[in-house]
């Protein structure tokens, strides 16, 4: 057996080179008869779980977990081993009932994987098992449950100086709080994540919360300095998957597309190879949101395909990305519908950073979608604003989320409130929202 081959895997994970460690295993050629027990297949098949290579990972995974249901398959497959199941074993389970949408499966599963790295002391490990616990979580709409995953995450990589992985997790976790929101937090994870970056692919897994807040701040030197020529570099040629997307998704963020152009392919590139990478949601909404038709359809083809009972935030991207498709397209009546779906998704997860998003996309072109009805005096028709404010009340936002859909004050969106029930005779925002209301103004 290889031992040291695989040796030099495991000092590969504890870098946070995965792409690395994986191909050193899947390369490994053993004289002595193989790998009767599956010991490496099963270490790689771990490292597949840690960096969210779903594709390699279902060819790797022995047939007898792949076939699990429940968390009763898993335990008799792991009585099946020659010994106790390492925390690797327990990783690659936890995302095989994922593929299940068993949450709460998949949140036990990660959890044994951390505790069990404990005790193994890869410590390396056990952040990545909460790392990845907390994307599942998000997956799943389970915030809570992330943000503590990640706090941990953060805490246990700082005990035992894994700055790479300590840079991994701040990443993720400052992803999490921009999407709810809290964008202090984002930029002091950020920060903090960017001291411990040793690497192009560690700068790039930062990329798209680097960009997403200097657009946010109107920064345009720190936008370009998120898209720079090395970000495009990860993008085009990186062998890192996670990398990869990621950097994509900050070029799309902030660059103008253009079919052809070297952006046009990094996001084929990142289309073709993504799965369950951290940034692949984000990756395919954006597609549907800016790529060329046919890779707009094959963004919203494959967040469709991930959908799945229970996997909230995937089926909340699911219906932003359609709702971009179909307005493509000018199908009105549909996007409206979808994009109103979508907000309504996020806002019960928290993620208000996607929540407005899809309230901006309900808005657009309103002057089409709200025509003024012929014969009605002109004083008592709703302003083009009005007409705004009060579609997105019609779709249950409250006054805040009014205002940062529309980019305004919750005390200009007061006043439009107050307009708007003097010029339909209404004497509450909550007629309104009523159905009857809007189809009779």
């Amino acid at each position: 057996m290889d031992v040291a081959g695989e040796e030099q895997a495991e000092q590969l994970i504890a870098r946070c080179r995965l792409t690395e460690a994986a191909a050193r295993l899947a390369a490994i050629r053993y004289d002595d008869g193989g790998d009767p027990e599956g010991s490496r297949k099963r270490l790689c098949a771990g490292v597949y779980a840690l960096f969210g290579d779903d594709r390699n990972l279902a060819g790797t995974v022995a047939p007898e977990l792949l076939a699990s249901r429940s968390a009763a398959a898993v335990a008799s497959y792991f009585e099946s081993l020659p010994g106790e199941p390492a925390s690797h074993d327990y990783l690659a389970a936890a995302v095989v009932l994922s593929w299940a949408t068993d949450a709460a499966g998949t949140y036990d599963l990660c959890r044994s994987a951390h505790d069990r790295a404990l005790v193994e002391k890869r410590f390396h490990f056990a952040v990545g098992a909460r790392e990845r616990l907390a994307h599942h979580a998000i997956l799943f709409g389970d915030v809570e449950i992330a943000q503590n995953a990640l706090d941990e995450a953060l805490g246990l990589a700082l005990i035992h100086r894994l700055s790479e992985w300590f840079s991994r997790s701040a990443a993720a976790a400052a992803r999490l709080a921009l999407d709810a929101g809290d964008s202090e937090r984002a930029a002091q994870l950020l920060a903090r994540a960017r001291m411990h970056a040793r690497s192009p692919e560690a700068i790039a897994l930062l990329a798209p919360v680097g960009a997403a807040l200097a657009i946010a701040a109107g920064d345009d030197e720190a936008a370009a300095e998120w898209t720079s020529p090395e970000i495009l570099a990860t993008a085009l040629g990186s062998d890192d998957m996670e990398s990869a997307v990621a950097a994509t998704v900050a070029l799309l963020s902030t660059r103008a597309f253009e079919p052809g152009s070297s952006v046009a392919t990094a996001l084929r590139r990142a289309l073709l190879r993504s799965s369950g990478a951290t940034y692949a949601v984000d990756l395919f909404s954006l597609a549907a949101r800016h790529g060329e038709i046919e890779e707009a359809r094959l963004g919203a083809d494959a967040l469709s395909a991930l959908v799945a009972p229970g996997r909230k935030y995937c089926k909340a991207h699911a219906l932003l990305a359609r709702a971009h498709l179909l307005f493509r397209g000018g199908e009105r009546a549909a996007w409206i519908d979808h994009a109103g779906d979508a907000a309504r998704a996020f806002n019960a997860m928290g993620m208000r950073r996607w929540m407005n998003e899809a309230m901006l996309l309900l808005v657009r072109q309103e002057n089409e979608t709200f025509p003024r009805r012929r014969g009605r005096p002109m004083g008592s028709a709703l302003t083009g604003r009005e007409q705004q404010v009060a579609h997105l009340i019609r779709r249950g936002a409250r006054n805040r989320e009014v205002a940062a859909a529309l980019q305004i004050s919750e005390h200009t969106v007061e006043r439009h409130v107050s307009s708007i029930l003097g010029r339909l005779g209404l004497r509450s925002r909550w007629q309104i929202a009523d159905p009857k209301n809007a189809s009779e103004h």
